[in-house]
């Protein structure tokens, strides 16, 4: 009996050989390159509607839906960065040329500023660095608006300031305010140095 069940067991496939095998599979079926026909079928089967998994069944049997949609994406990135290198710049330059004025006449009156100075900083700062100053005022406006209810709030800095020039008065006039104790009687030493005036006899 012990014998057979050893036999046994050694018939059944390790749980080790069996993920090496399942990897070896999926490795196979996405290590094919692309060519310039897959590209084009991949193309033509997502515009015709196909998801991802229709379009690997049906067209390529030897990759994932997961690595076909991946490939669309790159297609697509690739095909908008084409298309605005071309046509589409040459169009988007000419019409901004036209309403140049325009359009940053509106951002310039809401600013103060010349058009031309509000679109070259617009230029040169960027859209990222235009959103986070756009954050950063925001969070010191609800930390003004949050810390004190009129409305009206003082930095950390400028309530120090305030605080060091109050203590620096209050000294000073418990300073002051001794001396002109002591000056206003007079001290022992001058109440004996004077002597009283009698009257003389006659």
């Amino acid at each position: 009996m012990p014998k057979e069940i050893k036999s046994a067991n050694s018939q059944r496939p390790s749980p080790l050989t069996t993920t090496a095998a399942a990897s070896g599979s999926s490795t196979s079926r996405t290590a094919t390159t692309w060519t310039a026909k897959d590209d084009e079928t991949l193309m033509n089967a997502r515009a015709s509607g196909l998801n991802w998994q229709p379009i690997a069944s049906k067209y390529f049997p030897s990759k994932t839906a997961n690595a076909c949609r991946k490939r669309h994406e790159r297609l697509m990135e690739r095909r908008n960065a084409e298309d605005w290198d071309g046509v589409k710049l040459e169009m988007l330059a000419r019409e901004y040329m036209n309403v140049r004025r325009e359009m940053w006449s509106i951002l310039a009156s809401r600013v103060g500023e010349k058009w031309t100075m509000v679109e070259t900083k617009c230029m040169e700062k960027g859209l990222k660095n235009l959103q986070q100053a756009h954050r950063s005022s925001l969070r010191k406006e609800r930390g003004i608006y949050e810390g004190d209810d009129s409305g009206i709030g003082c930095s950390d800095a400028e309530n120090e300031i305030d605080e060091g020039h109050t203590e620096v008065a209050e000294a000073s006039h418990k300073v002051q305010g001794g001396y002109s104790l002591q000056q206003r009687g007079p001290s022992i030493q001058s109440m004996l140095s004077i002597a009283p005036a009698y009257p003389q006899q006659s």
